[in-house]
């Protein structure tokens, strides 16, 4: 209920800052423009009036000054009146002329923009509100039928980008207008100051800023266009062709048959730990062939371990979404809402300070977000009722054992290809390629089964649906768990005997070796990979570097510093006349006192700053840190993480592995600290001779990365045939 109430609080704080983007901020500029269209109206007027009152006393100054150019004439103004000669009042008269015309020509030319900010706002405004509708009303009809999903979502596709584009537009379109509005409203100050210039420097700024970012915003939503054509999936396996399978087509064309689904253009048999139906595009390693069509996924451990009747209702299961609407879900719906939502992903990560183009993404991602739920709900049922079609080809007992044994299979097959990913090298001959798909079953006929009950939780791989639980499937299915279903699922595989997949493939055995050495052999190029990466990684610390405290800055502040306090001490004592002391000696020596202590003091921490400048403040060695205010090195392999601060005061932070030893720091480091509860060093500093703060965290990071990826070249060397992840998978068994 928590969880419940701090997802609906995120959701209205989400949707409040939305409509604060899409709604308020166009209500917003369309104020701005309101305001700046009364004092466009009042500035035009003002500057007409003065101009044409100006020429009428210009005209007729000048027919005075024709006549009498020494004609005193008095002009009554907002002050004082004011006497001028009228050869003098001419001049003055047409410099105000002139003024009054710039004047009038700001105001005519500013007068367009004001209705650039209204329209933009308004057009923005428009843009944000249909958005909000069309995602509400789509969300709503998405959750009718699935039939309606599939319509809405393809009339929202078609809007969307035409929306984004619209609020995106709208808002330059108001921004700019309104940036330029005031940007040249500031030629109508009278005073034109340093300052003046700087706003109005801003003001152009933040008008080309927005400018360059509608541009690139504009040639950003392309992406969302173009990202909607759905990426082939990527999948490891071999097709299997009729002619190396013909039990296997046999018993599928079977199946299809009896549920009357459509039959698989392509069926392919892989080392993936899941079976699968999908209409997308397919490129399959290592032959990078692309499928194109209906295409069916087999694992092979998984056949080599399900008896005829569990692979009855799983196979049942994937055909059941090739009939009725679920093709067209598939084909139509999931791979373009999947390419919809990177093609968001990539325009939010390329957003990149581009404030034109944040409401318009925050716009995308809640419309994406309305059809979520919809999307769940209608993926569930549809999980639901190919479960109950599967289960018509066997029994729903057989459709429940099927998918509690999937789930105790998973673990034994990632232990098993986690261990052949990092295997030896030195398989010599096609011959000695190790089948994994029997080591699979050999681990589980030696060891047994891991624990089913906490897999129940668990949701089914697949690689673009997600499935309900497997406790709430087989709930689903009628099916009671009890004794009888986990024995029979958990049940031992018999040595020696043969399983169903030896009947449905006429060479079982070379298929399961061929995919293994397409496994291993992508095991092998990756290690390759990682290793060169790591050994590049290696090289690129293998020397000592040693930095040192950036001291000097300090020590010239502090002789700086003697200097104030002995010019001021000087200053006293040879001018306590002058400064109203001369009658008091105390007040002397206690000054003098004082500015002589500071003068020393500063002097003294110079000379300390100075000699500590010669020790080396760190040493950075392959495989480890030399601190001179720790009491004994810093294992880089002991560092969990680490930060470089520079605020307020330099400092390197480290955060140490729970069983890393904790060092001492020297009682003169007064900067540093160890946090010993929390297993943090911080060293302090003045700074990095020669170094930004940047560059030294950049070559800490050098050394941090060093020693880890040399530690994983070593364990590699003395145990090639191991690695982590599966010494933890091996503690299942």
């Amino acid at each position: 209920m928590a969880q419940t109430s701090r997802r609906q609080e995120t959701r209205k704080i989400a949707s409040l800052g939305l409509a604060a983007w899409v709604l308020l901020l166009p209500i917003a500029l369309v104020s701005l423009g309101i305001w700046q269209t009364q004092r466009a109206a009042e500035t035009l007027e003002h500057a007409r009036r003065s101009s044409a009152e100006l020429s009428t006393t210009l005209a007729q100054v000048k027919n005075i000054a024709a006549s009498d150019p020494t004609a005193i004439l008095t002009f009554q103004g907002a002050g004082e009146p004011t006497s001028l000669a009228a050869l003098v009042a001419v001049s003055q008269i047409e410099e105000a002329l002139s003024q009054a015309d710039e004047e009038l020509e700001i105001s005519q030319i500013r007068r367009p923009l004001v209705w650039g900010t209204i329209g933009g706002a308004v057009l923005a405004f428009f843009g944000g509100a249909l958005g909000l509708m069309a995602a509400g009303i789509s969300g709503i009809r998405a959750r009718v039928s699935q039939r309606q999903l599939i319509a809405s979502f393809q009339r929202l596709r078609s809007l969307l980008p035409f929306i984004l584009a619209t609020v995106v537009i709208g808002f330059s379109i108001g921004v700019i207008s309104a940036a330029l509005f005031e940007a040249v409203s500031m030629g109508l100050w009278a005073d034109f100051t340093t300052g003046s210039a700087k706003l109005f420097a801003v003001a152009v700024v933040l008008a080309v800023i927005a400018a360059y970012s509608a541009f690139t915003a504009l040639r950003g939503l392309k992406d969302v266009f173009a990202l909607f054509t759905p990426e082939p999936l990527v999948a490891a396996g071999r097709v299997i062709e009729e002619t190396e399978a013909p039990e296997l087509w046999r018993f599928v064309r079977s199946l299809a048959g009896r549920q009357h689904a459509l039959l698989p253009d392509t069926i392919i048999v892989g080392l993936g730990q899941g079976f699968f139906v999908t209409e997308s595009q397919l490129r399959l390693w290592p032959e990078d062939r692309l499928v194109t069509g209906r295409s069916l996924y087999l694992p092979a451990a998984y056949l080599d371990l399900l008896d005829q009747a569990e692979i009855a209702a799983i196979i049942g299961h994937e055909l059941a979404h090739f009939s009725g609407e679920d093709t067209t879900y598939s084909q139509q719906f999931t791979p373009i809402y999947a390419g919809l939502w990177r093609a968001l992903a990539a325009l939010g990560r390329a957003d990149g300070g581009r404030f034109v183009l944040y409401p318009a993404v925050n716009l995308g991602f809640h419309a994406m977000q309305r059809f979520d739920h919809a999307v769940a709900h209608w993926s569930r049922l549809r999980e639901f009722d190919a479960d109950r079609s599967g289960s018509l080809l066997a029994t729903p007992a057989d459709a429940a054992s099927a998918l509690i044994r999937t789930g105790i299979i998973a673990p034994a097959v990632a232990y098993v290809l986690q261990r052949a990913y990092a295997g030896p090298d030195d398989t010599g001959s096609d011959d000695a390629w190790p089948d994994l798909v029997a080591q699979t079953t050999e681990l589980v006929t030696t060891n047994g089964w891991s624990d089913p009950m906490p897999l129940l939780g668990d949701r089914q791989p697949h690689p673009t649906d997600s499935h309900p639980p497997t406790i709430q499937r087989i709930s689903a299915l009628g099916v009671e768990i009890g004794d009888d279903l986990l024995r029979r699922a958990m049940r031992q595989p018999e040595p020696g005997a043969r399983s169903f997949a030896d009947d449905l493939f006429s060479d079982w055995a070379g298929l399961c070796r061929l995919l293994s050495k397409d496994f291993i052999d992508d095991a092998r190029m990756m290690r390759d990979r990682r290793r060169e990466v790591l050994e590049k990684v290696v090289a690129g610390a293998s020397q000592e570097t040693v930095v040192y405290d950036n001291v000097k800055p300090m020590i010239w502040t502090m002789v700086i510093v003697a200097m104030i306090f002995a010019g001021f001490g000087l200053t006293v004592v040879f001018l306590s006349g002058q400064l109203g002391l001369g009658y008091d000696e105390f007040a002397q020596s206690l000054i003098a006192a004082i500015t002589a202590f500071g003068a020393v003091t500063s002097l003294l921490y110079a000379a300390f700053l100075y000699r500590s400048a010669a020790r080396p403040l760190m040493v950075l060695t392959p495989d480890a840190l030399l601190a001179s205010r720790l009491d004994k090195p810093v294992a880089w392999t002991d560092v969990a993480g680490y930060a470089v601060y520079a605020s307020s005061r330099f400092a390197l932070r480290l955060w140490l592995n729970q069983d890393a030893p904790v060092p001492k720091k020297h009682w003169r480091a007064i900067y540093s600290k160890i946090d010993r509860r929390q297993r943090i060093i911080t060293l302090g500093a003045l700074g990095i001779k020669g170094m930004k703060a940047a560059d030294f965290s950049a070559l800490v990071g050098r050394y941090h990365e060093a020693a880890y990826a040399r530690q994983e070249l070593a364990a590699a060397m003395l145990h090639p045939s191991r690695d982590a992840s599966a010494d933890e998978t091996a503690g299942k068994y």
